[in-house]
């Protein structure tokens, strides 16, 4: 297979394949147009071959994203955006309306073994916040619900290898069994925001990062059975926290699969990496960053109001940046009040991503997604499931397409 660089996706309105410098390749399925920037060590006479893409469609959303890399382009640069889950205000949940409530999606995990996705809201009812247990394969939001925890001010939001699910509360982490029907453990905390749960030699160990005083907690947890026993301080010289210097708001936490720690600190617009005992620590600039997902030896970095998101190698070097395509998702670029934001983001290895646009709604104070009921109508020649009514929080999905030169 050849090898090429460079590369952008982009829609387009009819069926013709475009080249930069008036190079031309057909294709006569689906309706994209590809442009390439050739690096200068390719001679005039490089053949591309066909270049195939097949993806499904969705009426009026359909775009395919492709990284714009340095490196070489490789399978898994190209993304098939979809909406996963949103808040349907017309619909109600558990006997909720959400009209108005749940908001501020923060956090995303994943569950082990990749059925399910927990989001962390912070802004719901009674003046506290809720995670939600979404089933992945159910296209319906309603019935993809099928956990809800009420009550605690979510956060970030992790998952262990057993299935565990563990919230930054207030001054608290609580953890939960996987229906989010039994709590397991309480843990006393400052101000935590990202969590991530790992193991080390055996030990199941807690992370945390703290937005007030900018550290990383460390805890060393009990396990009984399905459940925890306890939860102690310990690493990072014995007292079990790391302060990170040069630190303004530390925000997303994760823990690669060779043990180190990755932060985010969206007001210094830095992005941390160290190892477990604090030692090794290394800084990349990204501007505004939530958080982060690690997918093999790349990482997805989310910048708040740049609504992007940066993609870095293992050695924190910049490869690229993905966009949004919101116009073809039928969403607000801006959000709910301007205020949409890109925040939690978790990997799915190999496959792709999905990533909560907190604050953010479909377009135009309307939707052309959720059920078909009384708000549903018409206009021209296309359905809107609700006509008079946006949606809100979208969580987007994005999968990765094959590209196949021959």
């Amino acid at each position: 297979m050849e090898d090429f660089r460079r590369a952008r996706l982009l829609r387009s309105v009819d069926n013709a394949w475009e080249v930069d410098q008036g190079r031309q390749v057909s294709f006569d399925k689906g309706k994209l147009q590809i442009k390439f920037n050739f690096s200068p060590m390719f001679p005039p006479s490089f053949s591309l071959g066909k270049l195939l893409l097949f993806a499904g469609t969705r009426v009026g959303a359909l775009l395919l994203s492709l990284v714009i890399l340095e490196s070489p382009l490789r399978a898994g640069d190209a993304y098939k955006w979809t909406v996963q889950y949103l808040i349907d205000n017309s619909r109600m949940v558990f006997g909720h309306s959400q009209k108005s409530l749940p908001r501020h999606n923060t956090g995303l995990a994943l569950s082990p073994d990749g059925k399910y996705l927990y989001a962390s809201y912070s802004h719901s009812f009674n003046r506290s916040g809720e995670v939600r247990r979404i089933q992945i394969d159910v296209a319906d939001f309603e019935r993809a619900t099928i956990g809800l925890l009420a009550g605690v001010v979510a956060q970030g939001v992790a998952t262990d290898d057993q299935g565990r699910v563990y919230i930054s509360d207030l001054n608290a982490i609580q953890v939960y069994d996987a229906a989010l029907e039994t709590r397991l453990l309480r843990i006393p905390a400052g101000q935590p925001v990202g969590v991530g749960a790992t193991r080390e030699g055996g030990q199941l160990v807690l992370y945390s990062s703290d937005a007030e005083d900018g550290t990383i907690s460390r805890w060393v947890l009990k396990e009984k059975g399905e459940g925890l026993a306890s939860a102690k301080l310990e690493g990072f010289g014995g007292s079990g926290v790391f302060k990170v210097p040069g630190v303004a708001d530390l925000r997303g936490l994760k823990i690669d699969s060779k043990g180190h720690i990755w932060v985010a600190d969206v007001r210094a617009n830095k992005i941390f990496r160290m190892k477990a005992d604090g030692k090794d620590l290394k800084v990349a600039e990204v501007k505004e960053p939530m958080d982060m997902a690690i997918d093999g030896d790349r990482v997805l970095v989310t910048r708040r109001t740049e609504r992007a998101i940066t993609v870095l190698n293992y050695e924190m070097n910049l490869l690229g940046n993905l966009g949004v395509p919101w116009e073809d998702l039928e969403l607000s670029p801006l959000g709910n009040n301007r205020q949409g934001i890109l925040s939690g983001i978790v990997a799915v290895a190999g496959k792709g991503f999905f990533v909560a646009n907190e604050c953010g709604q479909t377009a135009n104070q309307k939707s052309t997604y959720g059920r078909i009921d009384k708000d549903s109508d018409m206009i021209g020649n296309k359905l809107f499931r609700d006509v008079k009514n946006d949606d809100n929080e979208p969580i987007l999905r994005a999968t990765e397409v094959t590209l196949v030169v021959e």
